[in-house]
């Protein structure tokens, strides 16, 4: 069953994306919208225009590429560490080896986000809206401002805390989250929640991971911000540890 799709047609207007305890909320009123099962990757993906075979041939493609790479070289798939880029690479295991070694980690620290940037990249730029979601890590395209709300299941925080407005003019951009308490993710630390909002998914899945590694009590939170907002790449964080939340960026709660 792995090697076939699973298509179900879904609704749009309100996308509850990821599938553990902690979700995010996107709000958007798409015409399309789907949820694909193929081999490791659960997607939801909405958009104005009917891609889904653009889609399919992209998976296919993805899967290929890591595939093939894994079974030449299986350091690719389970080194904690950042590996060496060779040119003989292709363009899509460089650029996760690339965006993973800024952040000291492996290369699939990052494979959840390359997949959604790798769908993206060549789906038509006349798709106005197209959100792309696997296993909580997000790409959002959008022409106007959207609300992303942030639940997890914590005792010091209510369901609805955390909502914060996207603006347009930061789209189209990556999202992606981690936590060491819950979740099905690897995380070194533990944190509660991690969100990190860059310039595309690759980059953020990478970092969330790493900055997920380095809150281990609420007392981390400041010092992990201080050093990560010097990436120029990164855009807006929260990070959340028992009742501490520490923020930075274009995080603009509502």
């Amino acid at each position: 069953m792995d090697n076939y799709f699973l298509v179900e047609k879904a609704l749009s207007k309100n996308i509850l994306l990821d599938k553990d305890e902690y979700r995010v909320l996107v709000s958007g009123n798409a015409k399309y919208s789907w949820k694909i099962t193929y081999k490791y990757s659960d997607l939801y993906i909405s958009s104005d225009n009917d891609i889904l075979d653009k889609i399919k041939e992209k998976i296919l493609s993805f899967y290929e590429i890591v595939e093939d790479t894994i079974s030449k070289n299986p350091l690719f798939e389970k080194s904690l560490n950042p590996i060496q880029v060779h040119d003989c690479c292709v363009s899509l295991i460089k650029d996760m080896c690339s965006s993973s070694a800024k952040f000291n980690v492996g290369p699939m620290a990052s494979v959840a986000g390359a997949l959604c940037e790798y769908i993206a990249k060549d789906i038509d730029k006349k798709t106005k809206y197209l959100v792309i979601e696997n296993g909580g890590d997000i790409y959002l395209r959008a022409n106007k401002d959207i609300n992303i709300g942030v639940f997890l299941k914590s005792k010091y925080f209510n369901k609805n805390d955390l909502i914060f407005k996207l603006k347009k003019k930061y789209l189209p951009c990556g999202i992606a989250s981690s936590s060491g308490t819950f979740g099905h993710s690897l995380s070194l630390g533990k944190g509660d929640l991690v969100v990190v909002i860059a310039k595309n998914v690759m980059i953020a899945d990478s970092a969330a991971t790493s900055i997920g590694n380095r809150i281990n009590t609420k007392d981390d939170i400041e010092k992990t911000i201080n050093h990560f907002k010097n990436y120029e790449e990164i855009l807006g964080l929260i990070i959340i540890k028992d009742d501490k939340i520490g923020l930075y960026g274009i995080i603009e709660l509502i």
